[in-house]
């Protein structure tokens, strides 16, 4: 099993606690005698003593990507994407500031270029 660190807790719809795991899942934390003996999840001060603690993560040992990640193709093209778009705008922004526009036109130059931008033309400049 996948050990994850306990982040902090929250309720489920019924009540239960679950803790939340630094990869981004969760996992139950019920106070059931005699199945599961854990007293401690009942009181503030118990769930803060177990912060931090490693604890299996049936998901992750599972292969399930972690909620935090992305893949990297994925991020590949958000990224690509991301700086197209800055870089559309502050040229925009800066060519409508040179031809003497004020800074509401330039603003509304910068978000035309964003929407103007030829996502296929981004998606061809990655590489395969």
């Amino acid at each position: 099993m996948k050990k994850r660190k306990i982040t902090g807790f929250h309720q489920d719809n019924i009540g239960d606690w679950v803790a939340d795991l630094s990869c981004g899942h969760t996992r139950h934390m019920r106070h059931e005698p005699p199945w599961k003996n854990r007293p401690w999840v009942e009181t503030a001060a118990g769930r803060d003593a177990h912060l931090g603690e490693e604890i299996d993560c049936k998901k992750c040992s599972e292969g399930h990507m972690q909620k935090n990640e992305l893949p990297e193709a994925k991020r590949r093209i958000a990224e690509a994407v991301k700086a197209n778009c800055l870089e559309a705008a502050v040229n925009a922004y800066q060519a409508a500031e040179l031809n003497g526009g004020s800074p509401e036109d330039a603003w509304e130059q910068a978000v035309a270029a964003i929407r103007g931008l030829n996502i296929d033309g981004v998606l061809n400049t990655l590489p395969e």
